[in-house]
Order: structure tokens, then sequence, then C-alpha cells
């Protein structure tokens, strides 16, 4: 007793006036990491258990409060169903009374690591053998452990600290519904379509000042690694590796927001994923580096649990005769058929929860169920004052992805295919929108209202442009740039004195369109042409020169690819109508000439990868190949066959403006 009374002695002594009210937190961390063979969660192709280790994975925890405290379990995990949630919740009410809503299990939604009893059955469904649904149920019952210990080691480690928090901003994620003509076509980058930005960020910090916990979270999917059959954390888990190596006495967590329909941008590899993480560490130090707004209480906790609607369901037989088939509408249908014979009928709707921790006035902490797309922080952040409001998707529960009634009327896989791997016999009905925001407004209460007349929009949920984006990733993209990319951009600065804009406006009527990546390494939808024969083209006009020398110098930017697809005679650049440039596929800066050396073209890359490569093209021509307005008409024709390769062009006005970030970019380091 007199150690405790000293101790407390000590604390109040050291305290500062200008600390604040302290509440009481704790956090702690253990590896979930499968000691063993286990089958993946995310990505139905995978071929079975996983082949390796490339990063660890954790469980995360993070208790606030003193009388009735509350806890969130981040879990590196695709998704956590109910049915784990529950046994967790169970536990920590029989060893520490705490209710429902004051246990959170919010899965970091990355795409490899182990599926758990429960989650999205049919992903798997009917190709699992009984050994591998066996290790399955193992590591299930295993992770149930390690959570609910994680847990319980927060709440022992409660000590009196200052609970602050800030909003940033992150953008490399962009939503990945690629409409055309308002229907969904596919994956990639909808450069126009909703995103959340906001990065909110927590920190706890203990009587000396050191920050004992960091917790932060973003609406982006945790795919960016793909679908490669190994474990790994993907850019939450190097998020938190990047927070705490600049905070070595803080736990860190990351969670998800309504990010179901955001996909990381650019994606494919280990390294990305590592990019992304560093960015998101970067602008969490930023913010705690500055003011926040401050804490004062511990939080109070609500729920609600509903049901969702769905759409008109099928006919029983219909099921039947699908459940005769194989693969996975073959599987949803037994799932649907074994849900009759428990319930008595068909599943007509859909379990949902949502909790609420309230820190009085300053903050609401919302989390919802399920894979949640973005349209609901864009709703939310708009009918409730998003200066007070934090969002988090993929908690307590993954029944589905929710969508919109947008995404529900534009179709495609988070409104329709999706179900199936959920078991879930139709899609949803459009009033579940109304339904979610209606419960998650009463749970925040009326003093969360935007009740701003003209209700500013936050620039966090307008989408960047092209530029934008790779200016905010250009410390990142510098960073990973390879040894053969640096040594291509060396002669940037010689070359680009004096250059204007080589896009101005696309001639070619309805040319082939596809989504790809640019020189920045983010995917955008551009006009192309293939090598498959000789009579495509590509036919662009430039902006007018400036001055009257006897050169004009321009630039665009663009890419060439599919090295891999079998050589033919290249491409040819017509100038004017008369001259000509013949060049071809190169992962690497090169320059290419006419044959009277009265043109030349430099192309200088700026993204690869094994087969494209994207960049900048700078063009010096003589003048009288300009027209009477002085403006140069480019044309690349397809001078083989037999072979995809291609040629594509940026048709976007920011070529300069890349240029400059390039240089701004080298020039600290002297190149």
């Amino acid at each position: 007793m007199r150690v405790k009374i000293l101790a407390l002695l000590l604390f109040l002594l050291i305290a500062p006036d200008s600390w604040g009210q302290a509440v009481h937190v704790g956090a702690a961390k253990l590896d979930i990491t499968p000691s063993h063979p286990t089958l993946l969660a995310g990505y139905g192709g995978r071929p079975g258990e996983h082949e390796g280790i490339d990063t660890r994975l954790w469980a995360r925890a993070l208790a606030i409060g003193e009388k009735k405290p509350v806890v969130l379990v981040a879990v590196d995990n695709c998704g956590v169903p109910a049915q784990v949630t529950e046994v967790i919740q169970r536990q920590l009410a029989a060893s520490h009374r705490l209710a429902p809503e004051q246990v959170v299990i919010a899965s970091t939604h990355t795409h490899n690591a182990p599926t758990l009893n429960g989650y999205a059955p049919v992903i798997w469904g009917s190709r699992v053998t009984p050994q591998q649904a066996a290790r399955t149920d193992r590591y299930t019952q295993w992770l149930v452990k390690k959570v609910t210990e994680a847990a319980e080691l927060a709440l022992a480690a409660r000590q009196p600290a200052t609970l602050s928090w800030g909003q940033g901003r992150l953008t490399f994620g962009g939503n990945r519904r690629v409409l055309a003509n308002a229907a969904w076509r596919g994956f990639g980058l909808q450069a126009d379509g909703p995103v959340d930005h906001s990065l909110p960020v927590m920190v706890a910090r203990n009587a000396a000042g050191s920050p004992i916990v960091v917790w932060t979270n973003y609406a982006c999917h945790c795919t960016t690694v793909g679908s490669r059959n190994q474990v790994g954390g993907d850019w939450a888990g190097h998020a938190n590796e990047a927070i705490e190596k600049r905070y070595p006495s803080a736990i860190a967590l990351t969670t998800i927001g309504c990010g179901a329909d955001i996909g990381p941008q650019p994606s494919g590899s280990l390294a990305l994923a590592q990019q992304h993480g560093q960015a998101l560490g970067r602008e969490v130090k930023r913010l705690i580096d500055g003011p926040l707004a401050a804490l004062p209480v511990a939080p109070t906790a609500t729920r609600r649990d509903f049901g969702l609607p769905l759409a008109k369901v099928a006919d029983r037989a219909q099921f039947e005769k699908e459940a005769k088939g194989t693969g996975f509408h073959a599987d949803r249908a037994r799932s649907v058929l074994a849900y009759e014979k428990r319930h008595g009928k068909i599943q007509s709707e859909v379990p949902y929860t949502i909790t609420c921790w309230r820190f009085g006035e300053d903050l609401a902490i919302l989390f919802l169920a399920g894979e949640v797309v973005v349209d609901y922080s864009v709703r939310l952040k708009t009918e409730l004052d998003w200066r007070r409001l934090w969002l988090n998707g993929w908690c307590n529960d993954v029944p589905s992805y929710i969508p919109s009634r947008r995404v529900l009327a534009e179709g495609g896989y988070e409104a329709d295919f999706s179900q199936v791997y959920y078991a879930l016999p139709a899609s949803y009905a459009p009033e579940l929108e109304d339904q979610i925001v209606q419960q998650a407004a009463s749970l925040v209460g009326p003093q969360y209202e935007n009740r701003e007349p003209a209700r500013v929009t936050p620039d966090f949920l307008t989408p960047p442009t092209v530029l934008e984006r790779f200016a905010d990733s250009i410390d990142s993209w510098k960073a990973n740039l390879s040894p053969e990319l640096r040594r291509g951009l060396e002669p940037l600065g010689r070359v680009s004195g004096g250059s204007i804009n080589g896009y101005q406006r696309l001639l070619t009527e309805n040319p082939q369109r596809s989504l790809w990546y640019n020189y920045s390494g983010g995917q955008t939808d551009r006009p192309f042409i293939r090598q498959t024969d000789e009579e495509q083209s590509l036919k662009w006009i430039t902006a007018p020169t400036k001055g009257f020398g006897p050169l004009a110098n321009f630039l665009f930017s663009g890419g060439l690819g599919w090295q891999s697809e079998p050589a033919t005679d290249g491409f040819e650049m017509v100038l004017g109508g008369r001259q000509v440039v013949e060049l071809d596929v190169t992962l690497h800066s090169k320059s290419w000439q006419s044959a009277d050396g009265q043109v030349r073209l430099d192309y200088l890359v700026t993204w690869q990868s094994d087969t494209d490569s994207g960049g900048l093209f700078y063009l010096r021509v003589p003048r009288d190949l300009l027209d009477a307005k002085d403006r140069l008409t480019i044309e690349v024709r397809s001078r083989g066959s037999g072979s995809k390769r291609w040629f594509a062009l940026d048709d976007v006005k920011t070529a300069k403006q890349t240029e400059r970030l390039i240089l701004d970019a080298l020039e600290p380091d002297g190149e």
C-alpha cells in the first residue's frame, strides 16, 4: 500500500498543470502468426494452405477507462466473424464484467491471414479437405485465446495518461469500382469515384509525455500485396511498424474505415505495401508532433443490433438446382438450403451491429460491422459533424459487403457476386442504407448533427487528381526507385528546359482505353494501341509553342509495355504528317532519332514492372513541322502484328507539373 501511495504522489508531483485531465489507458500486443499450415482468406483462387511468411501478424489491444473501460483489439485478419467475436466477448464478460458494447474486435482486413471458422464460408467451401478444416479450426481456437489474452493484458496495463486526437489526410486509396455508363465494369481506379482520405489519429501519453498508444484509421482495402500465398499484414502491418519505429515507447493499432470499395494505389508487391505503410507513418508523425484536441474523459459505450433486409430471394427450386452443381454458386446454394433447414425458411435479413464510443461531446467513434463501402463515410460525415466523428468498418462481425444505394444501382462485385462468398441468397434491398445511417445517427445523438447551413465538405472526401496523388507520394516513389530508374533519370535536368505541353487534345475518335499504371505507378484510364495489327494508331495535337527558335520542344507522358510478348517491328511516331521516328517497347530510359537526325525523342522511365514501363517523353522537332497555329500533330502507329505489345498516352495536360515534382524530389540529393 505504501508503494502505491508513493507512486500516486509522484505522479501528481510530476504532472504539470498543462498535462490535462488523466484518463486510464493501457495497451498490449501478441503475435498471432500461424505456426502450422493454414488456408488464407480473401481470394477465391489460391491453391491451398500458405507457403511462407512475409511479415508477422498481431493482435493489438487498447483499453480506455477505469471503472467502465472499453477495449478495442485490432486483429491482423481478413475478417473476424460474429461467432468468434461473441466467444471473446463472453470470456471478457466473465473475467472483467465487460458488456458487449465495451468490447470491439476489429479486423485489419489483410488478405494474407488465416481464414477463420465462419468467415465468408464459400470462399473455400467444398474445396476444403478434412485435414485443412481441422487446421483452420485449430487456428481459430488459438486466435480466440490470444485475442482474449491481449485484451486482458491491455486492461492490466492501464495507467493514467492524457488522451488526444486529430485528423490528417492520406491519398493512396482510390475508388476501385470502374464504371461504364454508370454500371460496374471491373476493378481498377475510378479517379472521380468517392473516397474518404481522412486519417484520424488518437494518442495516449504517460506522465513523462511519451506516447504509450497510437491508434489510427484509414478507409482502404488491405490488398496491396495481392494474392501471393504468404502470410503478412499488408499496408496496415507496415504502418504499425513505421509508427512503433518512430515511437518506441508506444504500441500502434491500425484499423480500417469505410473503404470496402477503396483499393491501394498502386498495388502488387510487398515493397508497395511498405511504401503505403511508411506514408501513413509520416502523416501520423506530422499530426502527433503538432497540436491535437484533448479528450479529457473516458468514453461511454452503446450498441445497436438490428437486421438488414435482403432483396427478393430466388425460389427454393433454383437453389436446389444450383446445389447439384460445383463451384461457388453450388456451395452457396447448399448453404442457403442448410439455413432453411435450421430456421424453417430461407434467410431474408442479415443480423447487423453498430457500436458507439462517445467521448462526451468531443468525439464519437462508430464501429460498423461488415465491409462497408465509402458512401457511408460521405453521407455520415455530411449529415453529422465530421470534425468530431471517427468511422470504422470490419468491426465485431463481417456478414458481407455493406453496399449503398449507389453501389446497388451500379451492380457488380460489392453489390452482387460478393454475396455468394458470404453464402447469402440475394443482394440487399436499397433501404439498408437509410436504416444504417439512421441507427448510427441515433447512437451518436443529436448533439453530433451537422448544423452548419452550408454543410462544408471536408477536403478528404474529394478525390485527388493523378498529379495530386503523385505529389503526395513523391517521397515514397523516390525512396523506392530502382538503381536502373535512378540512372535513367540522371539526364532529366538537361533535357527539361523549355519544353511545353505535348498534349492538348485527342484527335483519334473512340480509341481503345484501359486502366493501367502510369508514370507514378498509379492506375489511370488512358487511350492505347497494340501491335496486334498495323492498322492501329493514336493521334493527338499539342499546345501551341512559345518563342521563335529553330526547334520546338514538347513534353507528354505515356508508357510502353508487355515486353514478354513476341517482338515486332515496333511503332512509328509520325510528326506533322511527314517526319517519322521509330520506337519500340523498353523498360529503361532510351532515346530515338529520325533517319536524318532532325527529330529526337527521349523517353525517361519513372515507373517499371517486369514487362511494362511509364514515364515522360521529350520530343524535339524542327519548327517547320508545326501547323499555322504553332502546334504539332503527333500520331503513333503500329508497325507490327501478332503481338499484344502496346503504346499508351496519358491524355492529361500535367506533364510539366509532373516534371517539376520529379526534379524537386531529385534535387536535394544532387541527382
